[in-house]
This record gives structure tokens, sequence and C-alpha cells, in this order.
């Protein structure tokens, strides 16, 4: 019978707390506070302004905390604080707010302090902050854009829980955040492009869940583990590009209905859940690292078909569990190579691609062929001939050039034969029919687009 009685006495405890806070409250003008020494710490507002400017001294002295503003009987649509404030606590009923303005000199960002304030469409972190806490912007379904100053230490979970409206988030140049929690922007169904930052380890669970307009994300070469449902739902994420430093996945990608080919990298050991549900994902690639491998991993994905080696512990789930499978023994390559978005398999040719003198070389053919050129080799010169349309590129072993339609054109790193295969510097070979080069470090990727 006690158990029923909880509920009420935290309620009645809850009360008891506030009314003391507000018993041994000071006031001046329209404001609450308590003073503590030499600082002030804001606990209430009375008054009826709707643009609202927080004083920097009350009593003659600096105002450095805001713990509690109650707006229920105000329909406030800015407030400003002064540059005195380091915290900020909990702005209550801020649903008609559009406009908050922090000062450099703000450090912490409290728990649920803005949120739910619909209406809020302006705001600035100053670039002092250093801590934005649990659920601090919640359901601020209004607010476009916000850029995370470069100094931020902390980012609490859910900090940014459907915020529906944001667009973009770069957190790539914030080299003191080194730990990133769940839910942050679980959503952010507005959200388009995220970049993370460099040094974090784990992308935690549901960290971007239902992001359903999320088409670019950048994860650097420093994960080694992405939680569970970290992007589930993201349902128009084409590609991703997992960093090379990858060692676990989780049930990640779930419901990612628009993926089409994921390349798991070279030293990643397990691999959970991660693709179900994925209904037009075609291909997905697993290297001899990958010792753990769950049957669900692509489960009601049913067009996908999982291209690994022979005797790999992938083929050995395949074949116990009738998932389809093909042997492409460039699965294990350091490097890969997309060309408008689709891996080039290079297991024909028995060799994968390798950096020589800081170059990524690659075999010859294989991105001819690609690319739909006509390739011919002669022996007596050692001169491969590729042709397409009206270009026709000319190649010889050990030249530090290269011709197009008869024109000389410099190559840094010269075409050489590594186990009887033609290599070139990938970005040499697909400029000269006209393609865009790009190399994605996180990922170890050559990006080729026409």
């Amino acid at each position: 019978m006690w158990k029923k009685f909880i509920p009420v006495f935290c309620v009645l405890v809850m009360g008891m707390i506030l009314t003391m806070t507000h018993a041994f409250a000071l006031t001046e003008g329209n404001w609450e506070f308590q003073l503590l020494d030499s600082e002030v710490t804001i606990t209430g507002y009375n008054g009826s302004d709707t643009d609202i400017v927080v004083p920097d001294t009350l009593a003659g002295t600096p105002v450095t905390a805001v713990k509690s503003i109650n707006l229920d009987k105000i329909d406030a649509v800015s407030i400003t604080f002064p540059s005195s404030v380091r915290s900020i606590g909990r702005i209550y009923n801020g649903k008609a707010l559009e406009t908050i303005v922090l000062s450099d000199g703000l450090e912490e960002i409290g728990e649920y302090a803005f949120n739910g304030c619909k209406s809020l469409k302006n705001i600035t972190l100053p670039s002092t902050l250093k801590a934005i806490n649990a659920q601090a912007f919640d359901s601020c379904s209004s607010l476009e854009q916000i850029d995370i100053p470069v100094g931020i230490e902390e980012i609490e979970h859910g900090a940014f829980y459907k915020c529906t409206a944001l667009k973009t988030i770069d957190l790539s140049e914030c080299a003191n955040l080194k730990e990133i929690e769940r839910d942050t922007f679980s959503g952010c169904t507005s959200l388009v492009s995220i970049k993370f930052p460099v040094g974090i380890d784990t992308i935690p669970n549901s960290f971007c869940k239902e992001c359903t307009s999320l088409v670019n994300v950048e994860i650097p070469n420093t994960v080694t583990e992405i939680g569970s449902s970290a992007f589930s739902n993201c349902s128009s994420l084409e590609s991703i590009i997992l960093p090379s430093s990858l060692k676990t996945l989780y049930d990640s990608f779930r419901y990612c209905d628009s993926l089409r080919e994921v390349v798991i990298p070279y030293g990643t050991e397990t691999i959970l859940e991660s693709f179900s549900y994925c209904d037009n994902l075609q291909a997905l690639y697993i290297p001899d690292t990958v010792t753990k491998l769950s049957w669900v991993v692509i489960y009601e994905s049913d067009n996908c078909v999982i291209y690994c080696t022979a005797g790999s512990e992938a083929a050995s789930v395949c074949a116990k569990n009738g998932i389809s499978y093909l042997t492409d023994n460039s699965v294990n390559s350091l490097i890969t190579v997309l060309y408008n978005g689709k891996r080039v398999s290079f297991h024909a040719y028995n060799q994968n691609p390798e950096i020589v003198n800081d170059r990524t070389l690659v075999p010859l053919r294989a991105i001819f062929e690609a690319m739909n050129a006509e390739v011919e080799w002669d022996q007596e010169t050692q001169t491969v001939t590729a042709t397409r349309g009206n270009v026709t590129v000319k190649i010889t072993i050990g030249d530090s050039k290269l011709y197009k339609n008869g024109e000389e054109i410099a190559v840094d790193v010269p075409a050489q034969l590594i186990n009887d295969r033609t290599m070139v510097p990938a970005r040499v070979i697909a400029e000269a029919f006209g393609a865009n080069v790009e190399w994605n470090n996180n990922g170890r990727t050559v990006l080729i687009t026409e």
C-alpha cells in the first residue's frame, strides 16, 4: 500500500523545496534572487515585459547565474542575458520566445533550459560556452540554425531532441568535445547534414535517429563504434562512408530505406543487426576482419547481396542462414574506389589499390572499364590505350606523362606494373576523361564522379 503514496510524497517534497526557495528569496524590482556572498543567483521574475532584459547587478552585486524564470503569465518574445551571467538554469513556459540573446561570459546552459520554446528562431551561442546540458533545446521546433562554438566541451543527451527545423550541424572543429551523448539530434526531421567532431571514438545510441532528411554524414577516422539506432529511420540517407577506424556496428542503420551500397572498412570486427529493414539496399561488402556477424545483419533487406571472401565468417553465416552472397576478394582492400557512388570491384584483376609516394594507384583497366572505356594493351611498347567517345588516352609504363588526344599531361607518379597489373594514379586517370576526383581520408575512399 505504501507504494501508492510515493508519487504524492515526491510532489509534496518538491513543493516544499520550491516554497523554501521563494521563502529565502530577496526582491528588487521585478526580480527574485539569492545573494550568495559576492554573487547573485536569480530565482524568479514577477514583471510583465514582453522583451525581458536580465540585469547585470542586483543589490549592487553581479548577477552570475539564472536558476529559473517562469513565463507562464507572460507572452515574452525575447530575453537578453548580460555578460556577467555564467550559467542559465530553466526558463519555464517560454513557448512565445522568438529571440534569446546570450553574451560572452556564459559557460553553461542547464538541463531543460529552453525546453519547449517552440517559437524560438534566433539564438547565437557565445564563444565562451563550455556545456549544453541534457535536453536544453528539446522541442525548439522553429530553430533552423545553431552554430556550436568550437570551444564546447560537453553536449548532454537529448540536447537538441526534436528540433524539427534544424538543417545543418557542424561539430568538426570542436576539438575539446571528446564525447557525445545519446539522442542529441534524434527526431530532427529537417536535418540534412551533420559533421562529427574529430577525436570522438563512439557515436552513441539514437544520436541521429529519425532524422528523415539526413543525406550527408561525415564521420572522422577516430570513431571505433556506432551505437544502437544511431542512424535508424534516416530514410533519405542514400550512402554512408564508414571510417577506417571502425571496429563495431550495432543495429545502427535499421530502416534506412534509401541506402543502396555499404562498404564495411577493413579492420571492422563486429556487425550486428546493422542494416535490417533497408528496403533498397543492394550490396553489403564485408572484409575478413569481421569475425562476429549476426545473421539478422540484413534482415528484411530482401534485395541485398553480401560480398565477401570464400571461407570467411561472412560466407559461413550466409551459407548457414540462406543469405545471398558472392565471392569478392577485393573486400579486403584498404582503399575503396566509388564511381558515381557505386563501388568498383578489383576481384577480377587480383590486385587492390595501393598508395605509392602518397598517391593512390589503382588497376587501370578496372577504372577504365567502370567508366565504359575500351582498353587495349601493347606488350611490345608497354602502352595502354583507352578510348571513350572522342577521347583517347595513352599511358606507357614508367613514363611520367600520359597523352590525351595527343596532348601531353604530366603524371607525378608514373604508371607501373604491380603483380603484372598496370597501376596508375586514380586522380590523373579519371580526370583524363573529365571526371571529378576527391579523396575521403576518413574512409580512405576515392570518389570519382561524372
